[in-house]
């Protein structure tokens, strides 16, 4: 293919970021890591420090020279893979889904600085994603491919302007877009854009065009569906007995120079039978938390308790068997010939073989929409479809409690609902608590009844959804943002749209065109 014969180009002429940092990471520290490039192109000592500079700062990484990469979060790790291609100056920059593991900030960052690389004019830039909201005002040119076949070409306003093909080829639609159709469509309005509205889209355009409807009198206010209200389920009341996990003044610190503390004085009560979101910044020491609830990290002070039992002296085995933990990278996690044999090896570590292993690995395989690779070696898959093997394989033992941590990384639209639905399903089914850490918070709008929040190591949110994306100001000070669908719904509370809307479909449902 085309991109093929980009990626053999010479790296003076071809960068290339891949779409799993971890791949192209192998120095012992950041300086070195984007000093191995250059060098190899035999570029002067003191230019190569300039590089590495301008680099570091332009990605937001300094004062981690220091630091070993295999210490950092998933977001800092892609950051430094970039900053070791740019040193490098190419011609022409492939990346593939280059903000798929970044956090807000770090994707806003990301983005800005391939904003600024564009801007300079020098550098050709190809970009694969699935984040279709990094691309609006990005992209001078969009192509949309589905089952290998171009759907769709052409600018972000000519693209976007044709929703239904978007769809059909699982394109997500960002919700702002979303959100401005659907109104536009009761009034009876063209959903065609220009140029100038795509760069414009955002919560307070959208909220304002809504405005203009709403007191044209196109379109009225109606009692919404009561989607994001989350009701508890008759049939888990009796599971909520009481905490499955608690973490109890739980602090942890990174060995190093300098050590990293990662969580501080943390205090956390898990009620059996929850669906709780977990969200917050790289290095906010969200993935350290989950890991000292399966045991794979014992925190200096305080005690992490399973169904009011101190884990401290039970064995990471043991723990695994009662919490499941999906990692943000599946490559830690798959290690056998096949997906088959990645599921059958924990079943028979549970004396679980046979027909009934099969039917087990079947029922698991076809939850994840991989029934079809039974057979496949896992490392000839692709990286989303590594994820959702290893979401299968944990799923298949049947924990107690089922932590997701980062379950859209590398997965389209589809595959992202396909795996939160997962979650949902053990839960409503099963009876199973369920954690899930993302940076996803439309999708954490839909799925989770509890929120945490946490930044620099300490819980700074916790409670119901709805009330916890209503805090903005304390979101802002950890650098997030509630929904679009929530800031926009409060932007219409004078119209009478409630303030608790937190997704599309329940702003939606609260308009509806006016008769006559």
């Amino acid at each position: 293919s085309s991109l093929q014969a980009l990626a053999n180009l010479p790296p003076e002429y071809c960068g290339v970021l891949l779409q799993d940092p971890e791949v192209q990471l192998f120095n012992p520290n950041v300086f070195t890591e984007m000093a191995f490039g250059p060098a190899n192109l035999k570029v002067e000592k003191e230019e190569i420090i300039r590089r590495i500079r301008a680099s570091m700062s332009l990605l937001h990484l300094d004062g981690m020279e220091k630091r070993n990469p295999r210490d950092l979060s998933g977001g800092q790790k892609q950051r430094v893979a970039l900053g070791a291609v740019l040193t490098m100056q190419p011609k022409v920059l492939v990346l593939d889904e280059p903000t798929s593991q970044l956090d807000p900030i770090g994707r806003s960052e990301v983005v800005e600085s391939i904003n600024r690389l564009k801007s300079d004019g020098e550098m050709t830039i190809i970009m694969t994603t699935h984040e279709t909201d990094d691309i609006l005002d990005l992209a001078d040119q969009v192509i949309v491919l589905d089952k290998g076949k171009l759907v769709l070409s052409g600018t972000p306003a000519q693209v976007f302007s044709q929703p239904d093909v978007l769809r059909a080829a699982g394109i997500k639609i960002p919700d702002a877009l979303d959100i401005l159709i659907h109104s536009n469509q009761l009034c009876g309005m063209d959903t065609g854009l220009t140029g100038e509205q795509v760069q414009a889209l955002d919560a307070e355009y959208v909220g304002s065009e809504i405005s203009s409807r709403l007191a044209s009198g196109c379109i009225q206010v109606v009692s919404p569906e009561p989607i994001d209200s989350h009701p508890a389920d008759p049939s888990r009341a009796v599971a909520q007995q009481g905490p499955i996990l608690q973490a109890l003044n739980l602090t942890y610190q990174y060995p190093g120079f300098p050590p990293v503390t990662a969580l501080r004085d943390v205090n956390i009560s898990i009620q059996r039978g929850e669906l709780v979101g977990i969200v917050g910044q790289n290095g906010s020491g969200k993935s350290t938390l989950v890991k000292s609830f399966v045991g794979l990290l014992r925190p200096q002070q305080g005690e992490v308790l399973y169904n009011g039992r101190n884990i401290r002296k039970t064995s990471v085995g043991e723990m695994a068997r009662q919490v499941g933990l999906v990692l943000q990278n599946p490559d830690y996690q798959l290690f056998t010939v096949s997906s088959k044999e990645e599921i059958h090896f924990g079943l028979r570590n549970l004396g679980i073989e046979g027909a009934a292993a099969n039917k087990i690995t079947q029922q698991a395989l076809s939850w994840v929409g991989l029934e079809n690779e039974m057979e496949t070696f896992p490392f000839r898959m692709s990286f989303g479809d590594r994820r959702k093997l290893a979401v299968a394989a944990t799923v298949a033992l049947d924990p107690q409690v089922l932590i997701l941590d980062e379950p859209t990384t590398a997965q389209d639209h589809r595959g992202r609902y396909q795996l939160a639905d997962i979650g949902r399903r053990f839960r409503d089914e099963q009876g199973r608590t369920i954690l899930m850490i993302t940076h996803d918070m439309d999708l954490i709008a839909r799925y989770a009844e509890r929120l945490i929040v946490m930044w620099n190591g300490q819980v700074i949110l916790d409670g119901p959804t709805a009330q916890v994306f209503a805090q903005k100001d304390i979101l802002a000070q950890s650098f997030l943002r509630p929904p679009v669908a929530a800031e926009v719904s409060a932007r219409l509370a004078e119209y009478g749209i409630p303030k608790d809307i937190i997704t599309p479909e329940t702003l939606l449902s609260a308009l509806q065109r006016r008769a006559g």
